[in-house]
């Protein structure tokens, strides 16, 4: 892979940096771009955001990378000394190759000040800005501003018009949560960008390569970087890779990689992973912003709100009511929805699900804490329906649009 030499373009948008890059026989280009009034945490004076964002795609392809720009020093030994062999030993698919540029730098950019993290609107991102949003805490750990990336959660292009579809869905969604960081007082930065276009894969396997990709290009005006963790314990993670499974979400890597992106200026925190997605929730729950902009939800028929019928939504529900916050998220769920529709099922699922999937081990482990047994919740009936909503007969019917009509009716009973 070469990676070329990137240009800067001023553009009625903002700044805009562009690099050519040559990849499995393919010629193509990469961009990040910022809004003008967030100019100047643009780092135009290196590849480091191009470097981190391709690393992935050049390791499946087995393709070494010559990086024509000047790259962070720090940055270039971690990723050929420690990164690489680590992302290679935990997934066979990934090949050991090697990086290299035409010049490195390890002068970091020694004004940046800014602590910072994305801001989704979802409980990991809203966990990590109640921890660091106090007045309490120290200079330089406090958080000063939010982002918001265009690097693949709002989708991966797989055809034409794609790419301009996804980023109007960034845009949407960013003036959706902009109301909370402006209620905050912190800036709300955006960066656009195409490297989604380079990860086929999809975004969970790449997604903290990218979103490292995307600090590293405003590195003139960020000191620290929290990436807020996905939700699994410490305790879980390590259970979790020593079972030897080719993890099908880079952030259960994160703890471990990391270290070796930071440069010489710029520090990458994973946030938050002393705690499981139930007790974020509590922390989040106790936050009065929250009530009126958590949206967690994963249907992509909804933009504006929570469908409250969705996986992610039904375990925040349900955490919510295990904990009697229910009521103060009113505003942002239809919780009636949720008891009528899915409530039962989900709590099925968690009972069937709780020894191999952490998210339901964690509402169990909650549920008892409370003293509440979720078992009383539900019926065999609703037992049998979870065991077949994932197993092959749920495939099976779902290829069948006759039973798939019997089946949703049966469901709605």
């Amino acid at each position: 892979m070469l990676v070329k030499r990137p240009s800067i373009e001023k553009t009625s948008g903002g700044t805009v940096l562009r690099a050519g890059v040559s990849c499995n026989g393919r010629e193509s280009s990469c961009f990040y771009s910022v809004p003008e009034r967030f100019a100047d945490f643009a780092d135009t004076e290196s590849s480091n955001c191009f470097l981190a964002g391709l690393l992935y795609p050049a390791m499946r392809y087995g393709e070494d990378i010559k990086v024509e720009g000047t790259v962070s020093a720090r940055l270039l030994y971690n990723m050929n000394e420690y990164l690489i062999p680590m992302l290679s030993s935990c997934d066979a698919r990934l090949k050991r190759i090697s990086v290299s540029a035409d010049s490195t730098s390890d002068a970091g950019c020694p004004g940046a000040a800014a602590a910072g993290t994305g801001f989704s609107g979802g409980i990991d991102s809203f966990a990590t800005i109640c921890r660091h949003i106090a007045p309490t805490e120290p200079p330089g750990f406090r958080l000063s501003h939010l982002f918001f990336f265009n690097v693949g959660a709002h989708g991966i292009p797989r055809g034409p018009g794609d790419t301009e579809a996804i980023a109007r869905k960034f845009r949407a969604r960013y003036a959706k949560l902009a109301p909370f960081p402006e209620e905050a007082g912190l800036p709300f930065v955006p960066v656009d960008s195409n490297i989604h276009e380079f990860h086929p894969w999809g975004h969970l396997e790449v997604a903290t390569l990218a979103t490292v990709s995307a600090a590293l290009f405003l590195q003139r005006g960020i000191r620290r970087y929290y990436l807020a963790s996905a939700g699994h314990p410490y305790a879980q993670l390590w259970r979790y890779l020593g079972s030897g499974r080719r993890p099908d979400d880079i952030a259960y890597l994160n703890p471990l990689i990391l270290p070796w992106l930071s440069t010489e200026t710029l520090d990458f925190v994973d946030d938050g992973t002393f705690m499981d997605r139930s007790q974020k929730t509590v922390l989040v729950a106790d936050y009065e912003p929250a009530s009126r902009y958590l949206n967690v939800c994963s249907s992509h028929d909804t933009l504006d709100t929570n469908c409250s019928v969705c996986p992610k939504c039904c375990r925040t529900l349900l955490t919510l009511e295990l904990i009697g916050k229910t009521d103060a998220f009113r505003s942002v769920f239809d919780v009636e929805k949720f008891r009528r529709e899915a409530r039962r099922l989900y709590i099925a699922q968690t009972l069937v699900h709780a020894d191999d999937e952490m998210f339901y081990r964690h509402l169990v482990d909650l549920a008892r804490e409370r003293g509440v047994d979720l078992r009383r919740e539900v019926n065999a009936l609703d037992l049998f329906r979870a065991r077949m909503c994932d197993g092959r007969l749920h495939s099976f019917i779902r290829g069948n649009p006759l039973l798939k009509r019997l089946a949703k009716k049966f469901f709605r009973k």
